[in-house]
């Protein structure tokens, strides 16, 4: 497929799809593209910014950099989505910062479905981060 804007929209569908059908509610997101975009390529509950990319080649540190400015504007986790020429319709990369890997690894972060304010999450969040840090000076 020679149009790159097809294409894009094309496998953002196809993860749009694939989320949901996994019991994620998801769809791609119109503006995908524009400059008023909501929250990346995929619309999504479970308060992440989704970018969806399809290539040949990884731009990996740009297009982190994209997902991660966007996740910080909304207050949310950034998460990336790859999918690289010559893998299954259905395989993508999932690119997601150190820190929210370890949460979800250990079993501190549980995806909640119901509805929750983002910037009263991301205050708590950045409170105990804080305390976190405030604590190890008193060990």
């Amino acid at each position: 497929m020679t149009n790159s804007k097809k294409k894009g929209n094309l496998w953002e569908n196809r993860l749009a799809n694939w989320l949901s059908d996994n019991g994620i509610k998801a769809s791609k997101d119109g503006a995908s593209g524009g400059g008023n975009r909501e929250k990346g390529d995929i619309v999504n509950n479970i308060n992440c910014t989704i970018e969806s990319k399809a290539t040949k080649t990884v731009h990996l540190k740009e297009w982190w950099k994209q997902v991660e400015t966007s996740a910080n504007t909304h207050h949310n986790t950034p998460l990336l989505f790859i999918h690289q020429d010559g893998m299954r319709e259905d395989e993508w990369l999932v690119v997601l910062n150190n820190y929210d890997w370890l949460d979800l690894v250990k079993g501190d972060k549980k995806i909640d479905t119901s509805y929750q304010d983002p910037k009263v999450k991301w205050e708590i969040k950045n409170a105990v981060e804080a305390l976190k840090k405030l604590l190890k000076y008193y060990d």
